[in-house]
């Protein structure tokens, strides 16, 4: 009996990127665990992550492609060069009949790094459309947007390698224990050497069990909590006032934004004891190193942006950032929603975070892709919400929708669903035939899985991942980068997508070097990759892995 091949990957799950050993044998996977390399995980793998195999060889994937001429004619099978070569001519004739923004890309945080920038790239620079946008619109914009507000850069400036010296953990709108347990397992180990853990939540979960100080704060209100807490440090003097003066300004603004958030007016919004309050800010005060944790519980909120950027300012206001065991946190959702914020994957982004809003970032990204100047539009989207909102009114006519299902997770459901029955063309490209999108689809293209081709995944420290190729696609499956780069060609846009690998792709998308916000990839390739995890910024020439 021939022995199991062992190929090191990474779990396609949340965004703590832990490392997996997949054992292959006849080309199926028999067996994952834990890569106890990776410094992410160290090995340990929650359940899901250990049965991470097992959508791979579910009933439900989709392996050809389907087409229907009409919405009156049932999807049908057809090859999947006769599918894209439909796709390319009906993306074309709209393009050409209506206009670049009659045309939008709706696509995923679950994609890999070179499917994100390939979409971007045939958004921005070919198609010339405004209408890209991800699902991460929905959970890590927020986040995104309160980094570039108080530090400058869509980034987490710290490492996992943090929860293991510091002396504080402020969690706040995260149920770690059970959304990120790999994460929570580590929290809990410098826990027991005597960290602190503050939980902030409206309810009692998992996490919250397992607080020092739980304050079981009401819906709404954590904004207040927060700067009533920068207003208990600036009271104590629980600053570090050499940082501010280096390193941070508008500090001489805070003073008069923060006389409103006077402990005894932040009890009564937040209904938590003003003792709590006070103790919590205390615990900053003495912690030195501290940490501070978030997810959906504050992104997901029309104030998100606000609650990133009072983070950011706790932590500056106490130099608690760029320093072991320090630094404000944010935890992403999605296995590779960091890479495809990095590559500009909605709004205005631009690969190497730069935004087509800015003419420097639009002539650099033109050269890279060997456009004539004023290609790229200075144009921004509207959002999720609006991109369905305006193909309800038929100002968008197609959609290519890409390892996402919007019909289930895009809010106002009925929205959702009149704009996809309103739009002349709707490409769902997806692995499995049964998601709730499907149905709407004109073109349904099969995607690979993670599994089933090369791709490289980012995760929430910064962490670049090869997810390996461990088992053939079903049927004509194809991975996402594939499609998109052959879709690409058919309509004429050969000169920019004739790749003949993801690693192709991958260098690049690693040229997007920008000084300004410290984003270096030029110095990593599949090929190190293949030798283990690398977290950036790693410039040519870098040889450490973090």
């Amino acid at each position: 009996m021939a022995c199991a091949e062992e190929i090191r990957s990474v779990c396609p799950y949340c965004g703590v990127g832990c490392g997996i050993v997949m054992e292959v044998e006849d080309k199926k996977i028999v067996r994952v665990r834990g890569d106890a390399a990776h410094p992410a995980n160290g090995g340990r793998l929650c359940t899901k992550g250990s049965s991470c195999d097992k959508p791979v060889t579910s009933p439900a994937r989709l392996d050809c492609a389907l087409l229907r001429p009409d919405r009156a004619t049932p999807l049908a099978p057809v090859s999947m060069d006769a599918a894209i070569t439909e796709t390319a001519r009906r993306l074309r004739h709209i393009l050409e009949a209506d206009g670049p923004d009659a045309i939008a890309l709706y696509v995923s945080g679950q994609m890999s790094m070179e499917a994100q920038y390939l979409a971007n790239k045939l958004v921005k620079g070919y198609l010339r459309t405004r209408h890209i946008e991800s699902n991460s619109r929905l959970c890590m914009a927020a986040a995104g947007t309160g980094y570039k507000l108080s530090l400058g850069a869509d980034a987490p400036p710290g490492s996992y390698e943090d929860f293991d010296c510091t002396n504080l953990f402020f969690v706040i709108g995260a149920n770690m224990a059970d959304c990120h347990p790999i994460l929570f397992l580590r929290l809990m180990d410098r826990k027991r050497t005597g960290a602190k853990l503050i939980v902030v939540d409206p309810r009692r979960t998992a996490t919250a069990d397992k607080a020092d100080l739980f304050l079981q704060i009401r819906p709404g209100t954590d904004l207040a909590l927060l700067n009533g807490l920068l207003h208990l440090l600036v009271e104590h003097g629980a600053l570090d006032t050499d940082f501010i003066a280096t390193c941070t300004t508008g500090w001489e603004d805070m003073a008069a934004f923060l006389a409103d958030y006077t402990p005894e007016r932040v009890a009564s919004l937040t209904g938590l004891a003003e003792d709590d309050i006070r103790t919590a800010a205390r615990w900053i005060a003495e912690a030195g190193e501290w940490l501070s944790l978030w997810t959906m519980g504050l992104n997901q909120s029309t104030s998100g942006a606000w609650h990133t950027n009072a983070l950011c300012n706790l932590h500056l206001a106490t130099g608690a950032i760029c320093k072991p065991g320090a630094g404000p946190f944010s935890l992403t959702g999605q296995p590779n929603a960091m890479g495809g914020r990095e590559m500009g994957y909605m709004g205005p982004g631009l690969p190497g975070q730069r935004s087509a809003l800015s003419a420097q970032d639009r002539a650099f990204c033109e050269e890279q892709w060997h456009l004539p100047p004023g290609t790229i539009r200075d144009a921004n989207s509207d959002g999720a919400i609006a991109l369905f909102q305006n193909m309800a009114e038929g100002h968008i006519k197609a959609c290519w929708i890409i390892c996402t299902n919007p019909v289930a997770t895009v809010p106002r459901r009925g929205r959702v669903q009149a704009a996809l029955e309103k739009a002349e063309l709707i490409i769902v490209q997806d692995a499995y035939a049964d998601t709730e999108t499907g149905p709407y689809a004109d073109i349904l293209l099969p995607g690979a899985l993670w599994a089933e081709g090369d791709g490289v995944q980012v995760n929430s420290d910064r962490t670049m991942t090869l997810a390996r190729q461990a088992v053939p696609p079903p049927g004509q499956a194809m991975p996402d980068w594939q499609i998109i780069a052959r879709v690409a060609c058919a309509m004429g846009f050969a000169e920019g997508f004739s790749f003949t690998s993801a690693a192709e792709v991958f260098s690049e998308a690693s040229r997007f070097v920008n000084p300004l916000t410290g984003y270096d990839i030029s110095g990593v390739s599949h090929a190190r990759l293949k030798d283990g995890p690398v977290q950036w910024p790693a410039p040519a020439g870098d040889t450490a892995p973090r």
